[in-house]
This record gives C-alpha cells, sequence and structure tokens, in this order.
C-alpha cells in the first residue's frame, strides 16, 4: 500500500531534477476534446487517461472541483462529478482518516506527538515484504540503520509519536498505520467517520488484520478457497480482521510464524479480486469534501487542518514544487487492481493561482496490464495534476465526464 515512490517521481516529472522548474506539458485541447473508439488499455497521455476512464466508468469514480473559503464547492468553475457516491475501495488513502482521527486526538490531548515511541512497538506491527519497501524507506529516510528484513538494528532507539504518523503518510508505512489504530482505538476512528460526515465510508481497519485474511498461515486462501473469502459480508470481514490483528499482537510465536511464511499464491487478478473486496470503502464525494476542508482549515478545527496539513504537504518539501504550488497536499495507493489519489492543490501561478483545487480519482478492478503500466508511467497522477492547475483541460473533462 506505499504511494511514495510514485508520487515523489510524478514531483520529479512535473519540476526536473535540478533547481529550474519546468510546467507541466499542456495537452492541446483538440487532444482532450475528442473521444476515441480505441480500447485503451495502457493510457500513456492525458487524453488517452481521460478515454479510459470512460471505458471503465463501472469501476472509477472522480471529483473535482476549486473550493470557496469554507470549503464549499465553488460553482464559477468546471465541477467534476463522475460516480462521486460510489463507495470503491480505497487501498492507502484511507489513512487520510487515521491521520484526521490522530489530530483530533492531537488536539484534545489524549495522545502527545512528542512521546518517544519504541522502535520495538513500531515495529511489533511490520510485516517485511508486504508493504512495497515502505517501512524499510521510513528507516532510511530517517537515518535508522537496518537489518536486511528491513527491522530495526536497535529496537530499543525511541522516535517521537508524530515520526509514526509521518511515515503512515511520507511512506505510506503500514506498521506505523497500524500501530496509530492500536492507539487510537475503533471507537474512535469510527467517531471520527461520522464527525467528518463520511457517508459512504466503511469501517477502518487493521492493515495486518486485513492482510491475514488473505494471508493467514493456519488457513491459506489458494485458487481452490479464494470463492469462501469473496461470500464474506462486511460484518465478518471486521470481525475477522479485528480478531486476527489481535492475535498478530498479543502471540509472539503466531506473529513470526505469520512472518517467516511464504509469500501469497494467488495470481495478481486473484489479489485484485480479494482485495477489492475486504479493503475498507469510500466514495470520491467524501474525500473531496474532507481535503477540501483540510485544504481551507476548516476541518472541525484549524488546528486539527494544520496537523494534517503538515503532513498530507510534504510533496512541498521537494525543490522547484514552490514555483508551482503554494500548497500541495495528498495521498494516494495502491493494492493489486486499484489505484487511489486524493489531493488538494493551490497553484501558485496562472488563472487559478491562490485557488485551492481538489481532485479526487478512484480507479477498482483495473486490468492487471494497465494496473502495472499505470505503475511505470503515473499517467493518474499526471492526470490528476493537470486537472488541478490547468483550466482549459479542467472543463474539457467536466464537459465529457457527464
Amino acid at each position: 500500500m506505499a504511494n511514495w515512490f510514485w508520487v515523489f517521481m510524478l514531483m520529479i516529472m512535473l519540476v526536473g531534477c535540478g533547481s529550474a522548474s519546468v510546467q507541466p506539458t499542456a495537452v492541446p485541447s483538440a487532444a482532450v476534446a475528442t473521444a476515441t473508439t480505441t480500447t485503451i488499455s495502457n493510457p500513456q497521455t492525458s487524453a488517452q487517461m481521460l478515454e479510459f476512464i470512460r471505458q471503465h466508468a463501472a469501476n472509477t469514480s472522480m471529483v473535482s472541483y476549486s473550493t470557496n473559503s469554507d470549503g464549499s464547492i465553488n460553482q464559477a468553475d468546471p465541477v467534476i462529478q463522475f460516480n462521486a457516491e460510489m463507495p470503491l475501495p480505497l487501498a492507502s488513502t484511507m489513512k487520510i482518516v487515521v491521520l484526521a482521527s490522530y489530530a483530533q486526538a492531537v488536539e484534545a490531548g489524549t495522545l502527545d506527538p512528542e512521546e518517544p515511541i519504541a522502535l520495538a512497538d513500531w515495529e511489533l506491527w511490520y510485516w517485511p515484504n508486504t508493504d512495497g519497501g515502505a517501512h524499510p524507506a521510513a528507516l532510511k529516510r530517517l537515518e535508522i540503520p537496518a537489518d536486511q528484513r528491513g527491522f530495526a538494528n536497535d529496537p530499543q532507539k525511541t522516535v517521537p509519536l508524530k515520526t509514526l504518523a509521518q511515515a503512515m503518510i511520507f511512506e505510506s508505512d503500514n506498521a506505523a498505520t497500524d500501530y496509530l489504530i492500536d492507539r487510537l482505538g475503533m471507537a474512535a476512528l469510527d467517531q471520527t467517520i461520522k464527525t467528518l460526515g463520511m457517508q459512504q465510508q466503511t469501517k477502518i481497519l487493521p492493515i495486518m488484520g486485513l492482510f491475514l485474511l488473505v494471508m493467514n498461515p493456519d488457513a491459506p486462501i489458494d485458487s481452490s478457497t479464494l470463492p469462501t473469502l469473496l461470500k464474506l459480508d462486511q460484518a465478518s470481514i471486521e470481525q475477522q480482521a479485528l480478531a486476527l490483528a489481535e492475535r498478530y499482537k498479543t502471540e509472539p510465536a503466531w506473529r513470526e510464524t505469520v512472518r517467516n511464511q511464504g509469500q501469497i499464491t494467488l495470481s495478481l487478478a486473484e489479489q485484485g479480486q480479494v482485495f477489492s473486496h475486504i479493503i475498507p470503502r469510500g466514495s470520491a464525494s467524501d474525500y473531496a469534501k474532507v481535503m477540501a476542508l483540510v485544504g481551507n482549515n476548516q476541518l472541525i478545527s484549524p488546528e486539527v487542518s494544520q496537523t494534517m496539513r503538515e503532513y498530507l504537504e510534504w510533496p512541498m518539501t521537494i525543490a522547484g514544487n514552490e514555483a508551482m504550488f503554494k500548497h500541495f497536499g495528498t495521498k494516494g495507493g495502491s493494492l493489486p487492481a486499484m489505484l487511489t489519489e486524493a489531493m488538494f492543490v493551490q497553484p501558485a501561478q496562472g488563472e487559478w493561482a491562490d485557488r485551492t483545487r481538489v481532485v479526487v480519482l478512484f480507479f477498482n478492478q483495473l486490468p492487471d496490464a494497465t494496473w502495472l503500466g499505470l505503475l511505470q508511467t503515473f499517467m493518474q497522477q499526471q492526470f490528476a495534476v493537470q486537472v488541478a492547475l490547468e483550466p482549459a483541460f479542467a472543463q474539457s473533462v467536466a464537459s465529457q465526464l457527464k
């Protein structure tokens, strides 16, 4: 569920590797105004990305608009509401809810961002080779020596609690996410969903528990047993995921068995099926509203919004981005067959300078080749940023996604 590398690479492409920034290449209006009847399987341009969305409407949602200062929709600019209320699996974009709950707890004083956390407690939730290298990447950024599996060499070393919130967003570290979920508790996360008014959001669950539904060493899932897992209803998914996460936390011997088991035997397409079924879901509309409020310091309180922005606006730490953006906050995600993006952007120049824009784009049931291709080209991210920055392009997309 890691997304740091993909978004980082997008930033490299947008601002260049050196100090001199470059603008995104504008797509000629004719290129986006004309739909094609050709089936798109590996989008290579923004025009093809748009046509791919049109051709895969049943499993795609998109919301984009400019905001007023209170976070509401500015109807003067193009508004895109494509399958806006359709719940789709979120992958790591669900971590926005965990971050909001963490920010609430910090404001309330129930969590101290400076509390020292032993790496052993953080890494209790680490499952090597299941996070796309996110946890080792977080340790590397923090200059913490680690072994070949990605565990810190000194498990008694401590870091501030806020470092885990940072790793959850910067590298999309699942271990940091599950540590925070455990500290916050299910009741607090459920209440955060209600407070945010997220109408389509299902329960946030420990990632460890969800993965163990698929990779439980006591009941391994293969092609023959996959149909049974796909028949689980939402209540059963929640109950079993929570129970498995608790067992992983409290039974050290079983935890090591989990960590040392072989790789998943399901094909990529089968993994897409199962993760699409069990991963928490939400709507593009709900996430657009949350990002719009955060981007205008209106989510719950200015303090909560500022805490969230401290982490979500990590792209602004990349040299050169300040020439294009005054603010850029984002959280994306990926699992087999799904890609998700949620962002707020305040351009530094152009017609929309100083205006907060939101873009949310969710894909589910992507063909294997398309999913793998987009992980290489990052076209979905380039497309989303272009919608955020270019009025003519956004208008063309809005007119075609009715």
